[in-house]
């Protein structure tokens, strides 16, 4: 894991995409150079102190030659309003990376990736980072309607790309975990690592320790400091201890937490 630090980031460029949802990139070399997969920053989202505490995004995407990271994000209050309104040559203050990523195996294997909403935002990275290290890779993406699928194409870079959704409008019609159940039914995989709601990551660790597949499951939660320090945003853990999710975690194997969704 990488320690953080403290940056001022420039803004390259910002994408509005669909249902409020923004695709943010920044000028952050030493970031792009230091973060895994399923790390994440803590954003300034605000002048001066309103709104007082930063905002924790998900790392979506790196570029390391080229010094730029991605942001993928939804409007959801007043400090995400203000950084959608943020435009080319903005300046971004943020700490990261962040607290412990997804494992990638250099010795490769079949991984199957469950984002679901907003929850594709981490997995993005994980995804290029197992293409790298000779990972098959498929990627399953869950949402109420097909305008929620985010970015699909880019995940196409690095396998292929199954979506559900709870109206039929793109792929699969169901859940997320009914397009999971039947990718299992019809192929074997190594490894799964999920992100998005906690139903559906109970969904996913019910269904990997039924069927022995391990996990690996990144937890939203809001968070204050990111640091540790205030415990704002603890889980418990599968031996009753309390884990905080910007340091132990936010991603955590399967069995390592109680979720309860």
């Amino acid at each position: 894991m990488n320690g953080p630090g403290e940056f001022i980031c420039r803004v390259s460029a910002q994408v509005s995409l669909a249902s409020d949802s923004y695709l943010l990139k920044l000028e952050a070399p030493t970031l792009a150079w230091t973060t895994s997969p399923g790390q994440f920053a803590m954003l300034q989202c605000g002048e001066g102190l309103d709104p007082f505490l930063r905002r924790p995004l998900s790392i979506h995407q790196v570029e390391r030659k080229r010094g730029v990271v991605y942001f993928l994000y939804q409007v959801r209050g007043q400090g995400t309003r203000w950084l959608a309104k943020r435009s080319k040559g903005d300046m971004i203050p943020l700490l990261g990376p962040l607290g412990r990523g997804f494992t990638v195996n250099p010795a490769g294997g079949k991984g199957l990736l469950v984002g679901a909403g907003m929850g594709v935002a981490p997995l993005l990275l994980l995804a290029s980072e197992l293409a790298n290290q000779q990972w098959e890779v498929v990627t399953l993406m869950g949402a109420q309607t097909a305008s929620g699928i985010l970015r699909p194409d880019a995940f196409m870079d690095y396998g292929e790309v199954r979506t559900a959704t709870d109206d039929g409008s793109s792929g699969m019609k169901g859940t997320i975990l009914d397009l999971l159940n039947k990718e299992l039914d019809d192929s074997s995989y190594d490894m799964i690592f999920a992100c998005g709601p906690l139903p559906v990551l109970k969904g996913v660790q019910s269904i990997s320790i039924d069927q022995g597949i391990p996990a690996e499951l990144s937890l939203e939660e809001r968070m204050a400091c990111g640091v540790g320090a205030c415990l704002g945003c603890t889980c418990g853990g599968a031996d009753g201890e309390y884990l905080r999710v910007c340091q132990e975690g936010p991603v955590f194997k399967a069995g390592e937490v109680d979720i309860d969704g």
